[in-house]
């Protein structure tokens, strides 16, 4: 008798944490971002831009508009270094910090043989802010942006989670550049129709309430 009564209880238990669901998540990551490369050109001489591979981490908040689809709110940062190689054979480099302001959606999907896990996939548009700094100025540029993201959460109670993702990051240099120039040789770069591609990983953790 008493078995049956602590076997229900657990069973009660577990049904109720599997049927919980937040309507507003909050979480933050750490991983890693694989630079970009981009080309411009002046009349003189050919320019390859490069960002370094490096960690990144950020923080997001999800809002649910109906069952497994949220509104998500996201946030990256990545300190890492602008590497700039021209035709003439001279090199450059200076510190960059890459921010990217996001917002769009996530669909999750639910899988019937292990309700802890459900994939996810979602899409951002948003502004990428390139701001780099060598020995004698400062430069700072906004660039639209979107991302894809494929992924997975790992709900470990009904109110905390583990979220795993994979973004692929497209960055639209649709103009002239200063930060993406060679240091005394101007800045007079065209971009146009130049799109820089990034990849990132990542693992963090989540609250949903």
């Amino acid at each position: 008798m008493l078995r049956s009564v602590a076997v229900g209880f657990v069973v009660l238990l577990t049904s109720g944490s599997a049927l919980a669901e937040g309507r507003y998540e909050i979480g933050g990551y750490g991983g890693y971002l694989w630079g970009g490369t981009a080309h411009a050109e002046s009349p003189t001489e050919r320019i390859t831009a490069t960002i370094e591979s490096a960690p990144s981490y950020g923080a997001m908040i999800d809002v649910a508009v109906r069952r497994d689809a949220f509104a998500e709110l996201s946030y990256t940062r990545q300190p890492t270094r602008l590497n700039l190689r021209s035709s003439d054979g001279t090199d450059y480099s200076y510190d960059m910090l890459a921010q990217y302001f996001q917002v769009g959606g996530l669909m999750e999907y639910r899988t019937p043989s292990a309700e802890w896990l459900r994939p996810t996939f979602g899409g951002t548009l948003g502004a990428t802010v390139f701001t780099a700094n060598d020995d004698r100025a400062s430069y700072e540029e906004w660039r639209f942006s979107f991302l894809l993201e494929l992924g997975a959460k790992i709900r470990l109670t009904h109110f905390l989670g583990l979220r795993l993702r994979g973004r692929g990051i497209v960055n639209f240099l649709t103009d002239e550049s200063a930060m993406f120039c060679t240091s005394g040789r101007g800045c007079a770069y065209a971009y146009t129709g130049t799109a820089m591609l990034q990849g990132e990983v990542g693992l963090g953790a989540y609250l949903s309430f």
